[in-house]
């Protein structure tokens, strides 16, 4: 019998990594946890290691209370655990630029990295590329709903040596479908005033603060275009966004000939969790409910307001500026939502605050991880200044 695939999980207590966990649980026979790693809550890191017994445990953010025996501490546990020699999988679920280090280090190594951090890819999409196709780089295979759609309507497509991660031929447009969050019908002006309540109030998904308020915003899906051109290659004026309410079609794409395949399912991140693990197999699962397409429907879609979400915007101009502007983005916005969370920023506050990041550093440069980071640094303090 073929040993479990072994597997590196960062951000194991986050939505992400819970869901991962639950997927393992049901495939014991094939996966097992050699390493995991939390940002700073100790207790659920200690169940989790309690219950998967890895051989690597580490905690970013420890505080002050002595570690259990054997744990690592710091940043550098990430990069660790994604270069253990034990595991064959990165299941990167880090939120933020924080999981960039993380995925160049898992790739180099030789890994197949399932991406949940889309910001490694936003932030530094050039740096990823090059180590995948340096000799003995890895793989990048994405966890977000929306490009595992995209990949999985791909099927037979990925190949050759287009531009992009996951190389592809014959595509005329990507449509990246959005749910609209909870802000989806209302005005403008009552958007900028949204309490924090109302931001996490999502719809259809459960997810974790940071990324519910991004789709709020639609700050998600500007990351996922960017995404999106990092992974396959297609231009920019070749994906576009529309707004799907049920959440029930998470991307579609449209051919050269006009054929357009969709890929539908409930809303669950365990389906493209698994299907990261496994790509290009499949692995019988009944982790999720049968899809009714009945009681699913109607399926509707309607165009993004642009006018009404402005982030969706700047973060798509700033993937076409490239350099730095990427993660500039990306880093004024999290400092806004971090801000925003701590009641010290109002909803329509982020939007403003990512312009005025850009307006001064979005042409700095971006060659490498150094200026990336300097970059990503002076937004953050741009931000926390921001009036």
């Amino acid at each position: 019998m073929t040993a479990p695939t072994g597997i590196a999980l960062l951000g194991a207590t986050g939505s992400i990594g819970e869901t991962a966990q639950r997927v393992v649980a049901r495939h014991p026979d094939r996966f097992r946890f050699v390493a995991l790693t939390a940002n700073g809550n100790r207790d659920g890191l200690r169940a989790a290691a309690d219950r998967w017994a890895p051989e690597f445990v580490g905690l970013v953010e420890p505080g002050t209370a002595p570690l259990p025996t054997g744990w690592r501490a710091g940043a550098s546990a990430l990069v660790d655990a994604a270069q253990h020699p034990d595991a064959a999988v990165v299941l990167n679920a880090v939120v933020g630029a924080a999981g960039l280090e993380a995925t160049l280090a898992g790739v180099r190594a030789g890994k197949r990295v399932a991406l949940a951090n889309k910001e490694s890819l936003v932030v530094g999409g050039p740096l990823v590329q090059a180590a995948v196709r340096a000799p003995g780089g890895g793989a990048v295979i994405p966890v977000d709903s929306e490009h595992s759609a995209l990949l999985q309507c791909l099927a037979g497509r990925i190949g050759g040596d287009g531009p992009g991660l996951l190389p592809v031929a014959g595509v005329r447009r990507m449509i990246v479908t959005a749910s609209g969050g909870p802000f989806r019908t209302w005005e403008a002006a009552r958007i900028a005033a949204a309490t924090r309540a109302d931001a996490l109030n999502h719809p259809t998904w459960s997810m974790g603060r940071k990324i519910t308020v991004d789709s709020a915003s639609l700050a998600n899906k500007a990351l996922e275009v960017i995404e999106a051109h990092v992974l396959f290659g297609v231009p920019y004026d070749r994906i576009e966004v529309v707004v799907h309410p049920q959440s029930i079609v998470h991307s579609m794409v449209e051919f050269e000939d006009g054929s357009v395949i969709a890929q539908l399912g409930v809303p669950s991140m365990e389906l493209p969790v698994l299907y990261a693990l496994t790509y290009p197999d499949r692995l019988v699962d009944s982790g999720v409910p049968t899809f009714d397409p009945v009681a699913a429907s109607p399926l509707t879609f309607e165009p993004v307001r642009h006018e009404a979400f402005p982030t969706l915007g700047l973060g798509i101009a700033a993937g076409r500026q490239g350099g730095a502007a990427p993660a500039v983005f990306n880093a004024a916005n999290e400092a806004a939502v971090a801000r925003f969370l701590a009641g010290d920023l109002g909803f329509g506050g982020i939007p403003a605050a990512i312009e005025a990041a850009l307006a001064r550093h979005g042409d700095l440069p971006g060659n490498d991880l150094s200026s990336l980071l300097a970059a990503d640094a002076a937004a953050r303090a741009l931000v926390s200044e921001f009036r």
